[in-house]
């Protein structure tokens, strides 16, 4: 029973609040901390609305910073501290349904006896680290690699900003002897990749061998010698923020194999025009969309010569 939570209040504009939800959910996720609860209501008299955000513990400033910056609220004056709590963790690990895309089913280990005939579990706790299936962009991405696994067949694959590892989870089932390299910008999150792919007996590189594995490292971005090494690849999945995608697009476009494939998710449908003009300026092009809720993944290739 944890006795206390950490509460940030404040009042926020409503064009602001319609995507506060999706947003903190994500980079909460990506960041490795358990999904704040949110409360957010109108105020009598006022264009403001009162929003309050319940952490399960006292958030890296790091990431308070990040949520200020992709919801531009650099002068939000707001109030943070602890507060007496209910066992709040116990009770979202049991709000926290599992999830089916495509042949998949991730689960946390409290649904481990629920598992339906005919799909392909993956168990990843709520809260680890970005990707536990449940989020929209995550679920997008897992579908999308169903499918192309009718007709994709990838001898080397990057998980780029793999969070808790969930997709790379998925990439291994798929093409069990493909070689998949698992990158995330956060050490913690690297670590809770490599317990996941552990828990879920994906086969990490022990030895020389590169067919059938995974490895992982932290890295920002895709400046590492390792990309090098380890690439081109031929399946790129990048389930980051926009801002990154955008960034990165020149960087990712190197790294793909001439034909190769590239899933992008992370983005907002009404940030979908900016991400694909960014890759416009590349060699890659747009063949797929998936969308989901406000979110959606991109699937774009590289003509093969």
């Amino acid at each position: 029973m944890i006795d206390q939570v950490w509460q940030i209040s404040g009042d926020m504009a409503e064009d602001t609040v319609i995507h506060l939800d999706e947003t903190v959910s994500f980079l909460a996720d990506r960041e490795g901390i358990e999904p704040p609860v949110i409360s957010a209501f109108e105020q009598e008299g006022s264009p403001l609305w009162r929003v309050d955000l319940f952490f399960a513990e006292k958030p890296d400033s790091g990431f308070l910073e990040r949520i200020v910056k992709a919801l531009a609220l650099e002068n939000w004056p707001h109030d943070a501290g602890y507060i007496e709590k209910r066992d709040w963790v116990a009770e979202s690990q049991r709000q926290q349904p599992p999830i089916r895309a495509g042949r998949f089913f991730v689960h946390g280990a409290h649904d481990a006896d629920k598992i339906p005939g005919g799909t392909d579990p993956i168990q990843i706790d709520a809260g680890q680290a970005f990707g536990t299936g449940r989020h929209e962009t995550t679920w997008a991405c897992l579908t999308v690699l169903d499918a192309l696994s009718e007709t994709l067949r990838p001898d080397c694959i990057l998980d780029l900003g793999t969070g808790s590892g969930l997709l790379a989870i998925a990439a291994h089932r798929l093409w069990p002897k493909a070689h998949i390299l698992a990158s995330d910008i956060d050490a913690t999150s690297i670590d809770v990749a490599c317990e996941n792919f552990i828990l879920n007996r994906a086969k990490t590189r022990l030895s020389r061998e590169r067919s059938g594995s995974i490895d992982a490292i932290v890295a920002d971005g895709l400046e590492d010698t390792i990309f090098g090494q380890e690439g081109p690849f031929d399946l790129i999945v990048a389930n980051i923020l926009a801002g990154p995608l955008i960034k990165l697009s020149g960087d990712i476009e190197r790294h793909l194999r001439t034909g190769g494939t590239l899933i992008l998710s992370g983005l907002m449908t009404f940030q979908t025009d900016d991400v694909l003009d960014a890759y416009k300026k590349t060699s890659l092009q747009p063949v797929d969309r998936l969308v989901k809720g406000e979110w959606l993944a991109l699937t774009l290739q590289k003509p093969a010569k």
